[in-house]
């Protein structure tokens, strides 16, 4: 699962990585002066105290403490510089978040599984969701600290609801042949913003926007423990799940490639 990143996680590398390009002069300059701050302070250490064991284990959280100032300083410059990389960062928090709640799911037995980072023409799935007992679930994680934009995310859910369908209808059509497994390519696909941060705290339990559910990220395990509808069989499920990781597959190294 660490292959396919998040969306968000992506877009985050790439632009850190122009951003890097476009200030290397900079980079070169902080990461020379740090490591000669590192070589200063190994030599100080290694010439003004005995070389006992605590000596060299205290060198070694200096070394490694030093370096990371280096790169969260590197880090700090980035986002400072970058206002559309926050947003980015957020959405992958939401994503991973939303990720450890589907572990959770799965180990309730609540969901069969999921597919993580969908990569489609007209956009992305964060997590398509198989449940046991409520069909197909199209889960749009959101990280805020306000939902003043709630109308939004309810049209960007509707669009993944959407996508989900016609991934489906066209991924999953042979089990329409096999009477004795679920239709996936007929399950109904439900729609659900799963929102993190600060903002999920305001969420009320059965909140609602352009028929799309909201739900606290904290809440969204309970959530799916009362989902009803149309229960996949485990066969049918990890087929479900085999065709669309085998979609995912394909479509994330054509994306990779455009994208070098």
């Amino acid at each position: 699962m660490t292959k396919y990143r998040p969306y968000s996680r992506r877009m985050l590398r790439r632009r850190y990585t122009q951003w890097v390009r476009q200030n290397l002069k900079v980079v070169v300059l902080l990461a020379s002066g740090m490591a000669g701050l590192i070589a200063l302070v190994t030599l100080v250490f290694t010439t003004a105290f005995p070389h006992t064991a605590f000596m060299w284990w205290t060198l070694g959280v200096v070394q490694v403490s030093l370096a990371a100032t280096c790169l969260n300083l590197l880090n700090a410059a980035f986002l400072a510089h970058d206002r559309e990389a926050i947003g980015h960062l957020r959405g992958a928090w939401g994503e991973e978040n939303t990720r450890t709640e589907l572990h959770r799911a799965r180990r309730k037995g609540l969901i069969w599984g999921w597919v993580d980072s969908i990569t489609l023409r007209t956009g992305d799935l964060d997590h398509l969701v198989v449940t046991r007992k409520g069909g197909l679930v199209a889960v749009d994680s959101k990280w805020r600290h306000l939902a003043t934009d709630t109308g939004e995310m309810a049209r960007a859910a509707t669009k993944a609801r959407l996508r989900a369908e016609g991934l489906a209808q066209s991924l999953l059509k042979s089990e329409r042949r096999a009477r004795h497994r679920a239709r996936a390519s007929s399950l109904p696909v439900t729609p659900v913003v799963v929102l993190w941060g600060a903002a999920q705290h305001a969420v009320p339990d059965g909140a609602r926007v352009d028929d799309v559910e909201f739900v606290a990220g904290r809440r969204f395990v309970d959530w799916l423990t009362d989902l009803t509808g149309d229960e996949i069989e485990e066969h049918a499920a990890a087929d479900i799940l085999a065709r669309l990781e085998t979609y995912r597959a394909a479509t994330w190294t054509n994306a990779e490639s455009a994208a070098r």
